[in-house]
């Protein structure tokens, strides 16, 4: 059995290029060399974008969301409250809290070497929070999107 590797775009567009050049090496590579220049200054924009507009946003929320945080009251009770600063929302479609949220499920199942049984729900404390913490998000989203 004979495998062939695909080829990757800078190698279809050197094939491209040497027939329109009559096979002028010189100038194909020139050309491949900036169009891999161009693209690295292009992503790198891109990116820079993007975390200014994601990540930076969210590390505020996340300094500053004291005392503008949804949470859970009991387990049949939730206090939600609507983002305080609504950009992360706007750009992303979700919630910094509920971001905040997984983060947190995620720090605790690490933190718990072992998993508590909760006696009163007949769950893991991990699955039970995990479900209070799923309805909280559930409940953030509609609130949110009633904006």
């Amino acid at each position: 059995m004979i495998f062939i590797h695909n080829l990757s775009s800078n190698q279809e567009n050197l094939l491209l290029l040497k027939e329109l050049f009559n096979h002028n090496l010189d100038i194909c590579f020139y050309i491949l060399k900036l169009k891999i220049k161009i693209e690295n200054i292009e992503n790198k924009f891109y990116y820079q974008i993007r975390y200014n507009k994601i990540a930076k946003e969210h590390y505020y929320l996340h300094k500053y969301h004291t005392n503008k945080f949804s949470y859970i009251f009991n387990d049949k009770s939730y206090i939600i409250k609507n983002d305080f600063k609504l950009d992360y929302y706007k750009y992303t479609g979700i919630s910094y809290q509920i971001v905040e949220l997984i983060h947190d499920l995620i720090k605790n199942r690490k933190e718990l070497v072992s998993d508590i049984y909760n006696e009163l729900t007949g769950k893991s404390w991990l699955d039970y929070e995990d479900e209070l913490y799923s309805i909280l998000s559930k409940k953030i989203s509609m609130s949110m999107k009633q904006i």
